[in-house]
């Protein structure tokens, strides 16, 4: 054996601890078997310690159970160092055992002192436990809470099915009202207009001037009851039907609007070549444009008008200009002639039902448009109506 070993653990100038008990074996099987089991204790305490940290990652400070672990454990060596010394001199070995411990304890100890508050801070089991109460009253209420809004989301339901069917049951009823109107209300007016028709035939020659345009009379106010029915039953229908969305090409359809309506000759259309080819109901916004040029032409006071039809691109929606030269329109009356049945002049100077511009606003409104009206007395008029762009399917998703 080496000197460094040989003065490390069995040095000859120092005498065992056995002689200072005088080898007695009593007091030496006390201070072995004490030893011993503490010894056994310090090295089994770590070990639990280090099992539970491990078990238990969450548990806070886990650095200050490693330090702990290494300070028993270094105690534990001194003890089994003190077994060693009963019999061989080892004191340089006991000495150096003790210094790592000391270091160990002490620098635990500085370890400890600024954790403290952070450890006291740490809530305390009637803590956690009010806090789990809390908790648990919590779920429970929002438990409730989620049980109370499933059933009112069941009682609407079963309302918004109620009033579904009572809705298309209403309509139905609406549909047999619009026939039967269309049916027993028209018939009759078509056989007055036809017997005014045969009575002037047979009796020209007989029916002085005065009756003639009596005659004449009767006829226009029956042709102005059949466009009123006409009007009344177009206006229930607005946004009652649906069909499905197609490219409409706004330019074609507006050749083909003015291919129905009796344009005068000595009228301008003007259409702007930059009119945008749009997703929509076909239907819908040929009634739009049909009513609002009609309009313009026969609210016209000079037979040579012009009517101008543009449109502008917008974020959401397609804007669209109907604009006349015509006697323009007071402000004053800017809401009032979109209320159905409402006019600007007398019925007998100028054939209207006063339901157009209601269908006209009712029908853009639906589809989820806006319109309005920019006119002054002489300055002509200008019908501005927005229709919607289509939602993209991403978009309709997302919401």
């Amino acid at each position: 054996m080496s000197a460094f070993w040989q003065t490390l653990l069995s040095p000859q100038q120092f005498i065992p601890h056995g002689h200072c008990f005088l080898w007695n074996p009593s007091l030496i099987w006390l201070h072995l078997l004490s030893d011993a089991m503490i010894a056994i204790a310090y090295f089994s305490i770590p070990a639990i310690l280090i099992y539970f940290v491990r078990r238990r990652k969450d548990v806070p400070f886990s650095g200050v159970f490693w330090l702990f672990g290494a300070f028993i454990v270094s105690c534990g060596l001194t003890h089994l160092i003190s077994i060693w010394t009963l019999w061989h001199p080892a004191y340089w070995l006991s000495g150096a055992a003790k210094a790592l411990t000391a270091v160990i304890s002490l620098y635990t100890a500085l370890t400890l002192i600024p954790l403290m508050p952070r450890a006291l801070a740490l809530p305390s089991p009637s803590q956690l436990a009010l806090v789990n109460q809390k908790l648990s009253e919590e779920i429970t209420e929002r438990e409730q809470s989620e049980k109370t809004t499933r059933q009112l989301n069941q009682v609407l339901e079963d309302r918004v099915a109620q009033r579904t069917t009572e809705l298309q049951r209403r309509n139905q009823e609406l549909d047999q009202f619009a026939y039967v109107v269309s049916h027993d209300l028209k018939a009759p007016l078509r056989a007055i207009a036809t017997l005014s028709e045969w009575i002037e035939e047979d009796l020209t020659e007989q029916l002085p001037a005065e009756n003639q345009e009596q005659l004449r009379l009767l006829r226009s106010r029956v042709y102005r009851m059949d466009a009123l029915i006409n009007g009344l039953l177009d206006y229930s229908r607005v946004g009652r039907s649906r069909q499905n969305t197609a490219r409409v090409d706004v330019a074609q359809l507006l050749t083909d609007v003015l291919q129905l309506i009796d344009v005068p000759e000595t009228f301008t259309v003007e259409i702007s070549p930059d009119l945008p080819v749009l997703v929509a109901n076909r239907t819908p916004l040929t009634q739009v444009f049909t009513n609002l040029i009609s309009n313009a032409i026969k609210h016209h006071d000079r037979p040579d008008g012009i009517v101008r039809i543009s449109a502008k691109t917008l974020d959401d929606c397609y804007e669209f200009a109907i604009a006349d030269d015509g006697p323009g329109i007071s402000p004053k009356y800017h809401q009032r002639i979109f209320e159905i049945f409402k006019t600007l002049e007398a019925r007998d100077t100028k054939e209207s039902t006063g339901v157009g511009l209601a269908i006209v606003k009712k029908t853009v409104e639906s589809e989820g448009g806006s319109l309005r009206l920019e006119s002054d007395v002489g300055c002509g008029a200008c019908f501005y109506f927005t229709w919607p762009k289509p939602v993209p399917a991403h978009a309709k998703m997302k919401s």
